[in-house]
């Protein structure tokens, strides 16, 4: 009986919360990377890693916006004959399954515009 309390719990979690905390755990690991980059390469890693994960954000946004193999291409063309109100609420979903790469582009585009700061500052002293 206990391993069927396990899964009726961890089916109570809410999905969301499972979203924050890879979220989280995402960004934990982008900061870790960060600082092995920084003592392995200096700021020209930051500039690397930066670059990496905008490259990660857009490679991830065209896949989800374009499916170009698969089952994905043949549930895309069965959703243009769908209803008004069916393509409002997967275009919606499709919104909140992108949000986070708003905010993973932003991380990028920090790191770029640190590790292109600190690379200037090393050139000038």
């Amino acid at each position: 009986m206990a391993p069927y309390r396990a899964v009726a719990f961890a089916m109570r979690i809410p999905a969301t919360t499972i979203a924050n905390a890879t979220a989280w755990a995402v960004l934990v690991c982008l900061i870790a990377a960060a600082f092995v980059v920084v003592v392995i390469l200096g700021p020209f890693g930051l500039i690397v890693l930066g670059l990496l994960t905008l490259f990660v954000c857009t490679s991830f946004s065209l896949r989800e916006d374009a499916p170009t193999w698969g089952p994905e291409v043949f549930r895309a063309r069965m959703a243009k004959h769908s209803s008004p109100e069916q393509r409002a609420a997967v275009d919606e979903a499709r919104r909140l399954s992108l949000a986070p790469l708003r905010f993973y582009r932003w991380c990028g585009i920090i790191l770029l515009l640190a590790g292109v700061a600190g690379f200037a500052w090393q050139q000038l002293h």
